[in-house]
């Protein structure tokens, strides 16, 4: 599995997350050991994407399932922790999954895992609440269809193996 090396290190070093649960809206997330870290496919539903028609499969597909590696174990309030943050490795990026639209957020190319350890909250809370200011976090939606993930036309609701 081939993961950022500022991850790896997190990781390996048994960290966790610092801030304050209070300022977001999963409370506080505990980091998946490295044992737990696995491929998951993140269905992805694209009749909502305002890009859905640029698709060259569509009208036939609506659904793709996204390579990615899920990072989070659990949080203290009443979420499941699948997506909450993700690691891509076709895109190279981390994202959060949003189960509830199934749609993938990706943060900007340079964010690092350094980036995000700095003000967690402001990446987790990506998955509820959208910014309007770029500078303040830079976050674009994953056309799937650009990097060839399988599609299926059967929607999914859970993360499937790899």
């Amino acid at each position: 599995m081939k993961l950022p090396v500022d991850l790896l290190e997190f990781i390996s070093a048994g960290k966790q997350l610092e801030y304050d649960p209070d300022t977001c809206e999963a409370g506080m997330v505990k980091i998946r050991s490295f044992a737990n870290l696995k491929y998951e496919r993140f269905p992805v539903e694209t009749s909502s994407s305002k890009s859905f028609k640029q698709d060259p499969n569509y009208p036939n597909v609506n659904s793709y399932l996204v390579l990615g590696v899920n990072l989070v174990e659990s949080c203290t309030n009443d979420y499941d922790p699948a997506g909450i943050l993700i690691w891509l490795p076709i895109e190279k990026r981390y994202g959060v999954w949003d189960a509830s639209h199934c749609t993938i957020i990706m943060f900007g190319i340079d964010i690092t895992w350094k980036n995000i350890i700095a003000t967690p909250s402001d990446y987790i809370n990506a998955g509820w609440f959208s910014t309007e200011d770029p500078e303040l976090l830079e976050v674009f939606e994953l056309l799937p269809w650009l990097n060839n993930h399988p599609y299926s036309n059967n929607q999914l609701y859970d993360p499937q193996p790899a």
